[in-house]
């Protein structure tokens, strides 16, 4: 089977290929391939009206903070600096469950930088703030508490996992109001163009 890299300069034309497929198709053909844990958890959903986002994935790591004065903008700053378009930001959160990971400030600072939509494992707020930038953020629930002094962002573009599927920094991601499917880096994208029967 033939593989297709993709790259910042192809980046946009495999999102288009896999914007004219959906979620379920892709995850079949994948089945088919033996990759049969690349669908995120069914509590991963869009909670945008926007919801369909296809990008190479920016991996993000976080965990719950203990201490409540902590503050990690610096180090969400440098991360922001070293996103690149074309990418969908996907995080993990190491089970924080009482605060929003993602928002307004962080959905507009990653799409002025060309971020296509995140992917949270965590909690989302102000999503009519979000909606009125038509940006596609997948979370597991709302929440209104800041992330500040209850989770801090730890590291970035490493592997991480969400359920049992494995993201690594350079997998396809494809989301839709089925859920998410990550694809793994080098998987054969189909030089001859997406059909439901190839990638």
């Amino acid at each position: 089977m033939g593989k297709t890299q993709v790259t910042p300069e192809n980046v946009a034309e495999v999102a288009s290929r896999f914007s004219r497929l959906y979620t379920g198709a892709i995850s079949d053909i994948l089945d088919k391939n033996g990759y049969r844990n690349q669908v995120l958890p069914s509590y991963i959903t869009p909670f945008t009206t926007a919801n369909r986002v296809a990008g190479i994935a920016f991996t993000g790591q976080g965990y719950p903070c203990a201490d409540t004065t902590h503050d990690d903008t610096e180090t969400r700053l440098k991360i922001l600096d070293l996103i690149s378009p074309g990418t969908v930001s996907v995080w993990a959160t190491g089970g924080s469950a009482d605060c929003a990971h993602w928002g307004e400030i962080m959905s507009t600072a990653v799409k002025q930088r060309g971020c296509t939509g995140a992917v949270v494992d965590g909690g989302v707020r102000d999503v009519d703030f979000v909606n009125t930038l038509n940006y596609p953020v997948f979370a597991k629930f709302k929440c209104s508490a800041s992330s500040v002094g209850r989770w801090d962002i730890v590291d970035c573009q490493i592997p991480i996992k969400i359920g049992q599927t494995a993201i690594h920094p350079g997998d396809f991601v494809c989301g839709d109001i089925d859920g998410v499917v990550v694809v793994p880096e080098g998987h054969d994208y189909g030089r001859s163009g997406c059909s439901r029967g190839h990638l």
